[in-house]
């Protein structure tokens, strides 16, 4: 079990921190969604847009920690424990920071900023590389990586496999990274969203490979 005082719990609380001090500075009421009640309507949007990136770190670390360190399916130990907590810090310093980002847009300050578009596909980028890097440390568990009958059946196999999806992921972060600040807007940061997709393309292809390669 994680120790209470972690670097992740001091991440989530700087982003409920962020949200405090956006509603202090004045986030737009009448951000939806809203209730309608006897004296008029209730907007839930600013609030919720204050806490509801850090308190679903929360929620998501509650729910993967279990799974990646199951007997059944994770290393358990302090090895395993390290490298489940370097992922999700690295995620949870993404999600914050891109938490940060989302406040300070609505509260005005990056208006009229033409760089600060390029912020959050250069965050995704950088923590592609960063989580690529530690992929192949990963141990068959059943919350994070390439959970396929093969590889969670066969430890050599998932120790291949994430090896190869480390170096996918680390390209296609350096990729984002580049086109974020190389290619003109609004073509350049919008390579975020080939990421995702082209990613995992790569990756069940590098699997197939080595998965016909194992059989010959």
């Amino acid at each position: 079990m994680r120790a209470l005082g972690s670097s992740l719990d001091r991440v989530v609380l700087a982003g409920h921190a962020f949200g405090l001090v956006a509603l202090y500075r004045g986030l737009p009421l009448q951000v939806p969604p809203s209730l309608h009640v006897a004296n008029g309507t209730v907007w839930l949007g600013a609030p919720m847009v204050a806490f509801l990136l850090p308190a679903a770190v929360t929620l998501t670390d509650r729910l993967l920690r279990g799974l990646y360190l199951a007997p059944e399916g994770g290393e358990p130990g302090a090895h395993a424990d390290a490298i489940y907590d370097a992922i999700m810090l690295r995620v949870s310093l993404l999600v914050i920071a891109t938490h940060g980002v989302i406040l300070l847009g609505l509260l005005g300050v990056l208006s009229g900023r033409s760089w600060a578009a390029v912020l959050v596909p250069a965050m995704l980028g950088a923590t592609m590389i960063s989580v690529g890097n530690i992929l192949p440390r990963t141990r068959p568990n059943l919350a994070i990586g390439l959970r396929t009958g093969r590889t969670l059946a066969d430890r050599a196999v998932w120790m291949r496999a994430h090896r190869s999806l480390g170096y996918v992921m680390v390209g296609c972060g350096a990729a984002i990274i580049a086109s974020a600040i190389a290619i003109p807007r609004p073509v350049g940061p919008a390579m975020i969203l080939l990421a995702g997709p082209g990613a995992f393309a790569a990756s069940w292809l590098l699997l197939r490979r080595r998965e016909r390669h194992a059989r010959i």
